[in-house]
């Protein structure tokens, strides 16, 4: 599809792959619509996707809110034009043991990893029908790779996974394309934080770089999961 000119929302793009997202989505001169928890963040963002001439607007808000999700896709409309790529990428990891998963600690995650995806693209979904679009689902390998002491977080990918293949199958004849990226290890500050050499792992802006790149794929072609990892594991 054109970037040049669409209309772009992006969730936790305040830091990690969410900002990287967001930039280049800027520079190939979408109009972007940034969404996180911290005002803060997004203001700075919005001043370098600026800068850099492109157009950003950003809305603040817990994407949990299923109110405020109807809020996000209704300003995208208003300032850059019915939503036609969506990135959900908002999400959260706490690493526990099964037994000390609190419930608000599963509650969290299955709302900020699942609910709130199904709250937002839902709000998306009659403007994208309407004219074709392009959703990102940033899922996990941990949903089809069971990792202990994430229960909640591979059980919220694994739960994503289907239901962003469900969606695809739904609405591709609406010229909707639904892509699953499944990454590995990502250098971001996500979950325990950034390690003290993330050299070999995989950087936000490698998913950044992938997200332009299905965009600009022919219409005829739809890559519906993309998995992706660090070229050179980490030695231990």
């Amino acid at each position: 599809m054109e970037i040049r000119g669409a209309s772009a929302l992006v969730t936790g793009a305040g830091r990690g792959i969410g900002r990287a997202v967001a930039l280049a989505l800027g520079r190939e001169g979408a109009g972007v619509t940034v969404v996180s928890r911290t005002r803060s963040e997004l203001d700075a963002l919005v001043a370098e996707i600026r800068k850099a001439g492109g157009r950003a607007h950003a809305v603040a808000g817990s994407v949990r809110d299923r109110a405020f999700c109807d809020h996000a896709v209704a300003e995208a409309g208003k300032t850059h034009g019915r939503v036609q790529i969506l990135v959900n990428n908002a999400g959260i990891g706490i690493h526990k043991p099964f037994a000390d998963t609190s419930d608000d600690d599963w509650a969290t995650t299955l709302e900020t990893n699942l609910s709130a995806v199904f709250y937002l693209t839902r709000a998306a979904l009659p403007g994208l029908t309407s004219g074709g679009g392009h959703v990102f689902m940033v899922s996990s390998l941990a949903g089809t790779n069971p990792i202990a002491g994430l229960s909640a977080y591979c059980a919220s990918k694994a739960a994503l996974d289907h239901l962003a293949t469900c969606l695809m199958l739904e609405v591709r004849q609406h010229g909707v394309k639904v892509t699953t990226l499944a990454p590995g290890s990502v250098d971001t500050s996500f979950g325990n934080g950034k390690s003290p050499d993330g050299s070999w792992m995989l950087q936000a802006e490698d998913l950044a770089e992938t997200i332009v790149d299905l965009l600009k794929t022919r219409d005829g072609a739809h890559l519906s999961r993309v998995e992706m990892r660090p070229a050179q594991p980490q030695k231990r």
